[in-house]
């Protein structure tokens, strides 16, 4: 009796530990992802391609919202992981920076303007902004207030499609990443004016929940979206954004082909950072 019941055991040890190996060779099962909206435009597509490709085994939910409910839903674990904006410690969460973003003034693309603007120039122009509580138009009126500059709001909205279309139109100039106007940009519509010094940049940082980290299929998403990230980059499709990895390295030594692991949130370095327009 005791053999046979130490057979059964054995057994099931070993039916686990297939089960194990085959989980962490062809991870499966559903992982739910967020995109603040401008940076949806720029990883999702091809997020899934990789996913599809690599790991055909694994469904990905994506959703698309504010940064600010992005973290949220991580910290609540509706999401497993989410691309935010300027997120606080948080023992809930894993937050790892990935990179820095730079704003933009978007404009039409027959006006006439300088190749970068003075922030005073910027000020005289008539601006369409994301609604509040959006970080983009946070940023940009402290800015302007930091600057002592009036400045005449002709509308706002949280919808980035507006906001492309009443600059096409010549209603007004707008503030964005490149990653929300870039195929706007490359259809004519619009174009992408740098402010001089750089004076609006934010980061962004990968935020995953601390109880769906250790799923297989969680890492491997997190880790084929950071490889996308970087291929966006290296590939000029992502203007303005510059990886945290890449401003610590030392001139002509490559990028590292191991993305580092994410921190917690209590060992997050403090940044500026910004934030449904534009994330």
């Amino acid at each position: 009796m005791l053999y046979r019941h130490a057979k059964t055991l054995l057994r099931q040890f070993e039916d686990t530990r297939s089960a194990i190996r085959q989980e962490s060779e062809s991870p499966s099962g559903r992982v739910a992802i967020g995109f603040p909206t401008s940076t949806s435009r720029m990883l999702a597509a091809p997020l899934l391609e990789r996913l599809r490709e690599r790991y055909p085994l694994i469904e990905l939910e994506l959703v698309e919202a504010s940064s600010g409910d992005l973290v949220g839903q991580v910290a609540s674990d509706r999401l497993a992981l989410a691309i935010t904006m300027d997120a606080r410690a948080d023992a809930r969460l894993r937050i790892e920076p990935i990179l820095e973003e730079e704003l933009f003034v978007v404009v039409a693309a027959s006006q006439a303007t300088p190749r970068t603007l003075r922030v005073e120039a910027f000020a005289a122009l008539a601006l369409l902004l994301p609604t509040h509580p959006n970080s983009v138009r946070v940023a940009t009126e402290r800015l302007l207030r930091d600057r002592q500059l009036k400045f005449r709001l002709v509308a706002e909205t949280s919808a980035v499609e507006i906001l492309l279309l009443a600059v096409e139109r010549g209603l007004g100039a707008t503030v964005l990443p490149s990653a929300a106007f870039s195929l706007a940009q490359q259809h004519g519509r619009v174009r992408g004016v740098p402010l001089q010094g750089r004076p609006l940049v934010r980061e962004l940082s990968l935020s995953l929940s601390v109880s769906a980290a250790r799923s297989p299929a969680v890492q491997c998403v997190r880790e084929l979206l950071l490889r996308v990230i970087e291929d966006e980059i290296a590939q000029k499709r992502w203007q303005g954004v510059r990886l945290f990895s890449d401003l610590k390295r030392p001139r002509g030594k490559p990028a590292p082909t191991v993305a580092p692991k994410p921190r917690s949130a209590a060992g997050r370095p403090r940044r500026s950072g910004l934030g449904r327009a534009a994330g």
